[in-house]
């Protein structure tokens, strides 16, 4: 069953960075795009150290302004290692030499080039997935015909790592919350969160549905379930975001039903919903 969805679909490459012991457990073609063998890289290779330089790189240039870029034993201890990294890539030809200059790419490089990736880490219950990192060199290149790669690419590599549940997190002011609320409602795990470096930093899981990886694959006409908004927080609603957390605490359940809204302040307003109790 192949996603309809982009046109760059047919020129871009799947690739797959995965142990050989964890490659097995993977779906090689989700949704019937298949991963070739010379696009699977091995972390435990040598072979594999130009790309996987490559991937740093990208994340520099999607992390790196906002101050959280990976070192790279933290893509080898908390990634490469014990989870998969799924994206799209082009190979060194057929990128632009702008293109070569904003991800470094080595002059004598003629391998893929990465320009997405999505990274999860899998957890002790069977087929739940933490989200680890996402990013997409679309947004720097808007000129590239890559404008939805990043949750493309998420959808797919979702769909790769056979998730049930997927986990993660993310901070209230990320853009990034356009992309995850595609694939469905998003139910709160925490609000405001301590023990992570960005103590407003959001953590949320959700049931992996076939009509959610669709509308995040960006294929039209997809209807998801959603509840009705019954607030809105911004960034700024410390106070507001702390009360959220302390109800969590306490056996309360809320989600993120829908999209963030723009604000009149800057940035946007997210939206909450109350559910109710099971």
């Amino acid at each position: 069953m192949k996603l309809e969805t982009h046109a760059f679909r047919e020129r871009l490459v799947p690739f797959l960075v995965a142990t050989p012991f964890h490659v097995p457990f993977l779906n090689r073609s989700p949704f019937g795009l298949d991963t070739p063998d010379t696009s699977i890289f091995n972390p435990l290779s040598r072979r594999s150290e130009s790309f996987l330089l490559l991937l740093q790189n990208l994340d520099a240039r999607t992390f790196g302004p906002e101050g959280m870029p990976m070192p790279r034993w933290v893509f080898y201890d908390c990634s490469e290692m014990p989870g998969a990294i799924y994206g799209f890539g082009l190979p060194a030809h057929a990128i632009s030499d702008d293109l070569k200059a904003l991800l470094e790419v080595p002059g004598d490089y003629a391998g893929l080039v990465p320009l997405s990736m999505y990274i999860a880490i899998p957890m002790a219950t069977d087929g739940h997935w933490f989200g680890h990192n996402l990013c997409s060199i679309s947004p720097s290149v808007p000129g590239e015909g890559l404008k939805g790669l990043g949750s493309y690419t998420k959808a797919l590599a979702i769909a790769a790592f056979q998730t049930r549940v997927l986990h993660g997190a993310t901070q209230w002011d990320s853009t990034a919350l356009y992309i995850h609320t595609k694939f469905g409602p998003l139910e709160l795990e925490t609000a405001y969160t301590p023990a992570h470096s960005e103590s407003f930093t959001l953590t949320y899981s959700f049931e992996v549905s076939e009509s959610g990886l669709r509308n995040a694959g960006g294929e039209s006409g997809i209807e998801i379930a959603r509840p009705e908004p019954q607030n809105f927080l911004h960034r700024s609603d410390e106070s507001e975001i702390i009360a959220l957390q302390d109800a969590i605490e306490v056996g309360q359940n809320f989600c993120i039903p829908c999209r963030p809204l723009p604000s009149g302040q800057g940035g946007f307003h997210v939206p909450i919903c109350h559910l109710p109790s099971e």
